[in-house]
């Protein structure tokens, strides 16, 4: 006798408002260069607000704040820096594409402007969704995004099991250095249900870790 079969994830994302708010629980390692891996565990708080990062009350930004903890080789637990990530974003109202129009992703945090948005969220979604594109911005910097979506999976969460595209990911700049992984998305509550990160930083450290959503403002 077979259950009832689980419905297929969403295939339009939400129209982001301000207050959502997503928390993920964060398990994974750092490995700084020529050093055995250290364990990492945290948090990671997303959420959307006005835009600080331009003071523009006409546009929103998404907020990436990240506390993690280090457990070093003799049991100690430190706390990692990590700075907060700004994204001013506008989102077509019919298509529901999220675009980036600038953020902080440089190594004094300063805001650079995208000559012309980029798509980074896609609206609609399938197993059919990918992009790939270059961010360029004002400043002469440039990232290259990539997102192919390869299945769909129920994601187990603190809300219960969540249906969910699964995306591969990748983001390659001068300041961030490559960071791929991919994304469980979610697109009718506006995020991932889960992400894995791998990324390798211009000093040589490599950090790994997995985000799982435990509790969102979106119902």
């Amino acid at each position: 006798m077979t259950g009832t079969p689980k419905p297929g994830p969403a295939t339009s994302l939400r129209l982001l408002r301000k207050g959502d708010r997503w928390t993920y629980r964060v398990e994974g390692t750092l490995t700084p260069p020529g050093s055995d891996p250290l364990a990492l565990a945290g948090q990671i708080t997303v959420s959307i607000e006005r835009d600080r990062l331009l003071d523009r009350d006409d546009r929103m930004a998404i907020f990436f704040s990240q506390r993690f903890e280090i457990t070093q080789k003799d049991g100690s637990k430190q706390p990692m820096p990590a700075p907060e990530w700004m994204f001013s974003f506008i989102q077509d109202p019919v298509t529901l594409d999220l675009s980036i129009a600038a953020d902080n992703m440089t190594r004094d945090g300063k805001p650079r402007v995208a000559k012309v948005p980029q798509v980074f969220y896609p609206g609609r979604w399938s197993s059919h969704t990918r992009y790939t594109n270059r961010l360029d911005f004002e400043t002469g910097d440039h990232v290259d995004n990539t997102l192919t979506v390869t299945g769909e999976e129920q994601v187990e969460t603190a809300l219960g099991h969540l249906s969910s595209w699964v995306a591969t990911i990748s983001s390659q700049s001068a300041a961030t250095g490559l960071i791929e992984g991919v994304d469980w998305w979610t697109p009718e509550l506006g995020a991932p249900a889960k992400f894995s990160t791998r990324s390798k930083m211009p000093d040589g450290s490599e950090m790994h870790f997995v985000a799982t959503l435990t509790t969102t403002s979106v119902r």
